[in-house]
């Protein structure tokens, strides 16, 4: 089951206060819902799955988050029975895992690459960690 988009519809993300000392940040992704969508440029049905990412930023002793980035959107699939997997989110809301895992997959990449340039945009610490480069040491010289 291929996807063959990521389709955002709504970006919402606030700064309410001071960011400073230990922050505590929570990535959530979220389906929403499953329908059957035409896609005309391939002229067949194709799975779409309504999604939200939420990402909040909280101090240790606030109840309110301090930031909060939102994206909404929609991963489209292309398999070959859409309308019996739309059938069973009806009634079970319920995904097979071969659809879940490349679906949360594709919600999370797109929206950290989004909350990433919205982070720096409010001057809020990224929500993952990026790695950095350290100075060798002298025992970890490689003799070969």
């Amino acid at each position: 089951m291929p996807v063959i988009g990521v389709n955002l519809k709504s970006i919402n993300s606030k700064r309410e206060k001071d960011i400073g000392g230990n922050l505590k940040v929570n990535n959530t992704p979220k389906i929403k819902d499953v329908e059957l969508k035409k896609v005309g440029s391939l002229d067949k049905e194709a799975l779409s799955v309504d999604f939200e990412y939420s990402c909040k930023y909280k101090k240790e002793e606030d109840d309110e988050p301090a930031a909060e980035i939102e994206i909404g959107g929609e991963v489209l699939f292309m398999t070959d029975d859409p309308k019996g997997i739309v059938e069973n989110w009806e009634e079970n809301k319920d995904l097979p895992e071969e659809l879940v895992i490349p679906t949360i997959n594709s919600i999370m990449r797109k929206s950290l690459t989004k909350a990433i340039d919205l982070s720096e945009s409010l001057q809020i610490p990224p929500p993952i960690r990026f790695p950095k480069a350290k100075k060798k040491s002298d025992s970890a010289r490689y003799i070969g």
